[in-house]
């Protein structure tokens, strides 16, 4: 296949990335489970993958350690951020969505705590979701996290395309090159969706972690 997807190619890749995964045999496999396909409640072509999972604080620590972010990450505070919560736990849902821009698979997320509420920037990148050394040389504001050689944000906030809901989503402007990167030394996996869907979660597996 070409290093972008149609509606069609998406939604079959998808599907069949869901059936092929439904059963989990290893750790590895594991990590790309859970997921289901949802569609439009009216509208037909704006479906898109769904899962939800359980997230911890990374370094759990007193509330107070938790109020400035590491030497990592500078932040620019603009006076809106909230001070995080402090429950254990935190509920996710993930999302797999076609960028309508680039043609390709973009992830969009949401994090909420006990109460409902939504996560600041600053609090999300204490949790488990993201690599612990993905946001090194960044800088975060309360909607974006960018880096300074980068045209486009790492992480920007946005609408979900199909539910209009607000999430956080990776950019996904250099995912074609990075996923024929990963395929080019197999020229029959290349012409796979469900292949391509595969070398996709890996390129995202070096940011998020896929637990």
């Amino acid at each position: 296949m070409t290093a972008t997807f149609t509606r069609q190619q998406f939604d079959e890749a998808c599907q069949e990335f869901i059936h092929t995964h439904q059963s989990v045999s290893s750790a590895y496999e594991s990590r790309l489970s859970g997921w289901s396909w949802k569609e439009h409640h009216t509208l037909p072509g704006f479906g898109y993958m769904h899962r939800i999972i359980t997230l911890n604080w990374r370094h759990p620590a007193p509330v107070d350690a938790f109020l400035e972010i590491g030497d990592s990450l500078d932040v620019v505070d603009d006076g809106t951020t909230a001070s995080h919560e402090s429950p254990d736990s935190f509920t996710c849902h993930q999302y797999v969505v076609l960028s309508a821009t680039f043609r390709v698979p973009a992830f969009y997320f949401s994090i909420h705590g006990s109460s409902g509420s939504p996560l600041q920037l600053s609090d999300i990148v204490q949790t488990t979701l993201l690599r612990e050394d993905v946001c090194e040389g960044t800088v975060a504001t309360t909607f974006a996290v960018s880096h300074p050689a980068m045209n486009f944000p790492l992480l920007s906030q946005g609408e979900h395309p199909t539910l209009g809901a607000p999430c956080w989503y990776f950019h996904p402007c250099e995912t074609a090159s990075a996923v024929q990167e990963i395929l080019k030394e197999s020229e029959e996996n290349s012409r796979k969706p469900l292949s391509w869907m595969e070398a996709w979660f890996t390129v995202l597996s070096t940011a998020v972690d896929m637990q």
